[in-house]
């Protein structure tokens, strides 16, 4: 009997990783790459890392890039003598508050509206505090024990998506019928 050796299991999966590219790359117009890769980052990225994750090359970035600045979908900003890009923060909202107008009716934005405040009102009760930036302020007291400073940051970074839920809700209720009549419209044309 010889003696049996397995190979390691990502050496199988070398292949399965090159055929989504390719099936990425043949199903999606590089434009439409660099747009989901450019909408998905979560830090300020050159156009040499969009072209490598978007499978394009870096002039053909860069350019989809600079349209999507000047469109105001991306932001960009020099680092360290680099140009860097990232999700314009007006154009996300824009784009969180058209999804909620589209998945909920206004009755349940409206709840949710009320859910959220509740929410941000009992951290405010909890930590007799206004703010997600006061609680950030006592966990880095003097006085603050790790612990406390680390649920305090947990609980402010959970007031400030509360406080950013709240912003969505509230300018999804104010355009609810301008956004839903869009919609409605859309579906008509296309029935």
């Amino acid at each position: 009997m010889g003696k049996h050796t397995l190979a390691p299991p990502d050496a199988i999966t070398v292949d399965d990783e090159s055929d989504h590219v390719s099936a990425w790359k043949d199903e999606t117009d590089g434009i439409d790459r660099v747009i989901s890769v450019g909408l998905s980052i979560d830090q300020p990225r050159t156009a040499e890392y969009v072209a490598d994750e978007a499978h394009v090359s870096e002039s053909t970035a860069r350019k989809h890039l600079d349209r999507l600045v000047d469109l105001h979908v991306l932001s960009a900003v020099e680092q360290r003598g680099a140009k860097t890009y990232y999700p314009d923060g007006a154009y996300q909202h824009f784009r969180e508050v058209s999804q909620v107008v589209e998945e909920y009716d206004q009755e349940e934005i409206e709840r949710l509206t009320i859910s959220t405040k509740e929410e941000i009102e009992r951290l405010q009760e909890t930590y007799d505090l206004d703010s997600p930036e006061e609680l950030r302020s006592r966990a880095t007291a003097e006085e603050t024990t790790s612990s406390e400073a680390r649920e305090y940051f947990k609980k402010a970074s959970e007031w400030d998506q509360h406080l950013r839920m709240l912003s969505v809700a509230e300018e999804a209720l104010d355009r609810y019928s301008e956004f839903s009549q869009q919609d409605s419209g859309a579906h008509h044309a296309s029935a």
